[in-house]
């Protein structure tokens, strides 16, 4: 009690040098203007500027690890909207910026459905054909945008017959900019930030756990054209004049230069690299050079600064920080409430697989497999390295489509349902080689899995209200529940790349369990554990299955499967060869012919 107090305190004077940090620098910035020339305060205005749109970038290049390079076009949506309505029907700034918003999100929108799609190379290369495109439609259809020479005249904001002058409109731009950096920090800390960063680090592992990466990209990219509006439309009416060259392929370039630079996915990481790319200029004056030297950098940060300037700092720090366990008490979870065993309770078979074939163009990796595996029991699936093992578990999970064939869950035909669909059914499993997000803490691995069955909606997430805070808890109380029952005894707040291979395997069954599934498939469980991991390893199947999970084992330690099993199944070249128990089927002869080969056989009968 006593260590657990003094670290509570330790993590309250950490959090409130960090509060006070950042209160300086914003009362610092405060200030400036009562300082500093007319020149510089306009610097400071366009850093905010930048940094608005940047932070809501963040969360698509930072989180999602989608490159856009054309968010100026986003910018120049809602700059050019904001500007025609004030300039053509005095519509004050207030509305217009409004309309910037809605417009350049019903742009992103669109423009997020193929690029998400397309994914890759070409994911970028839509981004820059929009930014082009917009470009185009900005220079030739001069009654919305006034051609080449743009749009002037358009009104400064104001409040009723105050009209801002630079000093206000700076200092409207830094209120933006600190509540994007809330918001979007709220965002990170939420079910739907760390479900981005899931799909950003292994895809695979985020659609087993019931993560559809479509949705939570497509929302990811309209919060950033929000803030992409919302920066155009300011601009406009602060700069009282726009043009297309302004919002040019150069800027896209800017922007994610912005994000590479300072660290994407950092909070600070926006802020820190708008300061560099908009002062950098004036202070080398290499503006007819302004291309050559961004790429220039880009390639000096992607090599040397892999996470940007804000990111290899906090690296920096965690390493130099002794790691503590900050787990705060919480009131111990009854099992029936991990587990979803009311549905396993009852007797009979849980899952049944008839006939069931899978070929990959001529190749027949399953051949017309059949079993049932009956509720509250361990089935082990084993055979000789590529048999087919991890194909069947990849069918029953929704990885693979079956060639031929049924699966039925509870009585219910499930095959060729997707990975979402069969989590949501009941089905969770882990992988041969570990699969978990590694640059997320133990915790927060876990916590993606319990999030899946917790509805969180975004404006509760972005504003962080209190039935969310309240939401977030729980949700981190399950997951602490989840990698007690899994017999993980780590740090529990480092990040998940950094632990042993034998920790990782275990935190990767409680991310499984933590999805509350009927039917857990573990792939190679025991793979790369220790004598004593395998053990503790036992001890969970047991406990587990005592409480009435059903579980499906793929495994090479054959004294483990015999301990655990209480059915094994024996598969070779996609066909099952034998079926019963651990020393039924090792005793038979095609089992021992299929891992020692005919020769080796016929040898071992001689002697």
């Amino acid at each position: 009690m006593e260590a657990n107090l003094q670290i509570e305190l330790d993590n309250r004077r950490a959090l409130s040098g960090k509060n006070v940090a950042i209160g300086l620098l914003f009362a610092l910035l405060a200030v400036a203007p009562l300082f500093l020339s007319s020149y510089y305060v306009n610097l400071l205005y366009m850093v905010g500027v930048f940094a608005i749109i940047s932070i809501g970038m963040n969360i698509i290049v930072g989180y999602s690890g989608i490159v856009s390079i054309g968010h100026a076009g986003l910018m120049a949506a809602g700059a050019y909207s904001a500007a025609f309505f004030n300039t053509h029907f005095g519509t004050p700034f207030w509305i217009t910026a409004m309309i910037g918003i809605v417009v350049s999100l019903i742009l992103g929108s669109i423009l997020a459905i193929p690029t998400i799609r397309a994914g890759g190379v070409y994911l970028s290369m839509i981004t820059i054909a929009f930014g082009v495109i917009i470009d185009e439609i900005l220079i030739r259809w001069e009654s919305f945008s006034g051609g080449p020479l743009g749009i002037s005249g358009i009104a400064k904001p104001a409040i009723g017959a105050y009209q801002f002058g630079l000093t206000q409109v700076y200092y409207l731009v830094l209120i933006v900019a600190a509540v994007a950096m809330v918001l979007v920090y709220n965002f990170r800390r939420s079910v739907w930030g760390r479900s981005l960063l899931a799909i950003k680090q292994n895809v695979i592992a985020a659609e087993s756990l019931g993560i559809k990466p479509f949705y939570y990209q497509y929302v990811g990219f309209a919060i950033s054209a929000v803030f992409a509006g919302l920066a155009g439309a300011i601009y406009a009416h602060a700069n009282s004049f726009i043009s297309p060259d302004i919002f040019g392929f150069h800027t896209s370039i800017q922007l994610v230069l912005i994000i590479i630079l300072g660290g994407a996915g950092t909070v600070w990481g926006p802020v820190l690299g708008s300061f560099i790319i908009v002062l950098l200029p004036e202070v080398l004056n290499f503006d007819h050079l302004r291309l050559a030297v961004y790429g220039l950098l880009m390639f000096v940060v992607l090599y040397f600064l892999p996470k940007g300037i804000s990111g290899t700092i906090i690296d920096y720090l965690e390493k130099k920080k002794t790691p503590k366990e900050n787990r705060a008490a919480y009131d111990a979870i009854p099992l029936d409430q991990l587990l979803n065993v009311n549905a396993n309770t009852a007797s009979g078979t849980l899952l049944s697989i008839n006939n069931l074939n899978k070929q990959f163009g001529g190749l027949h990796v399953i051949k017309d497999l059949s079993l049932e595996v009956q509720s509250s029991t361990v089935l082990s699936l084993i055979g000789p390295n590529g048999a087919g093992k991890s194909t069947v578990i990849n069918m029953i999970s929704g990885f693979y489509t079956p060639t031929s064939g049924d699966i039925y869950l509870n009585g219910k035909k499930i095959d060729g349902s997707t990975p979402q669909e069969m989590l949501h059914q009941g089905i969770a499993r882990t992988f041969q080689h570990t699969r978990l997000f590694g640059e997320l803490t133990v915790l927060e691995n876990i916590m993606i899995g319990v999030a899946q069955s917790h509805k969180q909606h975004l404006f509760s997430a972005l504003f962080r209200s209190g039935g969310m805070r309240r939401q977030e808890q729980r949700i981190a109380d399950l997951a602490h529940a989840y990698l007690d029952l899994a017999g993980y005894k780590g740090l529990r707040h480092i990040k998940a790349a950094n632990l042993a291979y034998g920790h990782q395997r275990v935190v990767e069954i409680a991310r499984a369990l933590a999805a509350k599934p009927s039917l857990l498939l573990l792939d190679e469980p025991a793979a790369g554990l220790t004598s004593g991991e395998i053990v503790e390893l036992e001890h969970v199947i047991r406990k587990l299955k005592e409480a009435g999970l059903t579980i499906i084992l793929i495994e090479h330690h054959m004294d483990f499967v015999s301990r655990i099993s209480d059915k094994v199944t024996v598969i070779d070249y996609g066909r099952k060869i034998a079926e019963g128990k651990a020393d039924e089927v090792q005793d038979d002869p095609n089992v021992i012919k299929a891992y020692l080969g005919e020769e080796e056989t016929e040898h071992a009968d001689s002697l």
